[in-house]
């Protein structure tokens, strides 16, 4: 099957799911975002003809802060491998096995 880009599974799975009072931190990466779900909250990007204003910068610079914790959340998710590779157990334990994991994570976090 492959990899599958983050995009994809957004479209895929969450499209219709989210409520729409929440808002997501997205990355340049998610670009059309909005069209599925309106309040994705998007860094602008720049072109080779149309650089960046100071507002654009600015809006980027203040959404990358507030990424900057959930990327390193994902870090330590990934170090434990549980959300970098594909699952091969049986049944439902994947889950139980994510949210355990997650629950470590949060402890490591708040220590």
């Amino acid at each position: 099957m492959g990899t599958v880009h983050d995009f994809r599974m957004f479209k895929e799975s969450l499209v219709g799911v989210l409520p729409a009072n929440i808002f997501m931190l997205l990355d340049s990466g998610f670009q059309g975002a909005a069209d599925y779900f309106p309040n994705a909250l998007l860094p602008y990007k720049s072109t080779k003809n149309n650089p960046l204003t100071d507002e654009q910068k600015a809006w980027n610079k203040m959404l990358s802060r507030l990424r900057v914790v959930i990327e390193h959340v994902n870090r330590k998710l990934k170090i434990f491998r549980i959300c970098k590779e594909t699952y091969r157990g049986k049944g439902e334990s994947g889950l139980r096995r994510v949210k355990i994991v997650a629950s470590l994570v949060n402890h490591m976090t708040l220590k």
